[in-house]
C-alpha cells in the first residue's frame, strides 16, 4: 500500500504543469520597484546569408540566443560543440532555431559567418548568424541580460558562456550554462517542454 501511494505521488509530481518551472525571466524593474515585462525583438540584423533578420524570423519559434566570436580561441569552441549536438537533437522540429551573435563585426563579416556556418554542417533555417554593428549587438545582449567587452591584448572578449531559452511569444524562459553537461540536459528537456505547447 505505502509503495502504491508512493507511485501515485510520483506520477502526480510528474504530470505537474513544467511552466511553474519555466517562469518568464525578460523583465526590468523600474524605478519604483515595479517589474516590467518585455518580448524580445530584432532590428538591424543580418544573417549569415547576407539577408536581413528581424522579429518575424522569431515568430512562433522555441530558439535559444548565444555570444560569440569566430575567432575565439577559449570558450566558444566547446560552446559550438555543444550547440551542433543540440541542434542535431531537434532538427526535425521547425518551431527550433539557434541564434548566435557575433561581438567581433570587425573580423566576422557575412562571408567569415557564412563559412562559419557550412562547417557546423547544421540547416540554415535551424542556426541563424547574426551580423551587426557593436552598439546594436550590445543592445540586443541586453535584451538577454548579459553583457561582453574585449579583453586587453585585443584578441579574446570577455562573454558568457550561458545561452537564453526564448519561448514562442519572445519571453526569456531560462538560461543555462552550455559547458556543464546538467545544464545543457536541462535546457533539453526546457526546449522539448516550450516546443510541446
Amino acid at each position: 500500500m505505502k509503495l502504491l501511494r508512493v507511485l501515485i505521488l510520483l506520477l502526480i509530481l510528474s504530470c505537474q504543469n513544467n511552466s511553474e518551472k519555466l517562469p518568464v525571466l525578460s523583465y526590468k524593474i523600474d524605478d519604483s520597484g515595479n517589474k516590467t515585462h518585455y518580448s524580445i525583438k530584432y532590428e538591424g540584423f543580418t544573417n549569415q546569408l547576407n539577408e536581413t533578420f528581424g522579429t518575424k524570423n522569431i515568430e512562433n519559434k522555441v530558439f535559444i540566443s548565444n555570444f560569440f566570436f569566430t575567432r575565439c580561441p577559449s570558450i566558444c569552441p566547446p560552446m559550438r560543440d555543444e550547440l551542433i549536438d543540440i541542434a542535431k537533437a531537434f532538427k526535425n522540429n521547425h518551431h527550433f532555431m539557434i541564434v548566435s551573435h557575433t561581438i567581433d563585426p570587425k573580423n566576422d563579416s557575412i562571408s567569415v559567418l557564412k563559412s562559419y556556418s557550412e562547417s557546423t554542417e547544421i540547416p540554415n533555417d535551424t542556426w541563424q548568424f547574426l551580423y551587426a554593428n557593436t552598439d546594436k549587438t550590445r543592445d540586443q545582449a541586453n535584451q538577454f541580460i548579459t553583457d561582453f567587452k574585449p579583453k586587453k591584448d585585443g584578441l579574446d572578449f570577455y562573454h558568457s558562456s550561458y545561452v537564453s531559452l526564448v519561448d514562442k511569444k519572445q519571453s526569456i524562459r531560462g538560461f543555462y550554462n552550455i559547458l556543464v553537461d546538467e545544464e545543457v540536459n536541462r535546457l533539453k528537456r526546457d526546449i522539448s517542454f516550450l516546443l510541446s505547447e
